[in-house]
């Protein structure tokens, strides 16, 4: 799946956010990129973080039947 984003914080305005999902053994491997930020700036590093702990989320969840959401995610910064 690939989403363009066309709303949303102005870095993310033009990206392209791309999910492939595919089957290992038993195992369902999840690739993600978020890409075409026009430069690194300090919330492309931020997004990056937030992602992976939204990913680990999405993990706990399909294993367990609990994620961890916003407002309960893992706090990284003052942008949360």
């Amino acid at each position: 799946m690939r989403w363009r984003v066309t709303d949303g914080p102005t870095e993310w305005i033009g990206t392209e956010i791309d999910w492939s999902l595919s089957r290992r053994d038993d195992y369902t491997i999840v690739l993600f990129t978020h890409e075409g930020w026009r430069e690194p700036v300090e919330f492309t590093h931020h997004c990056s973080t937030k992602w992976a702990t939204f990913l680990m989320s999405l993990k706990d969840f399909v294993e367990t039947g609990r994620g961890r959401p916003a407002p309960d995610d893992v706090r990284i910064s003052d942008w949360h």
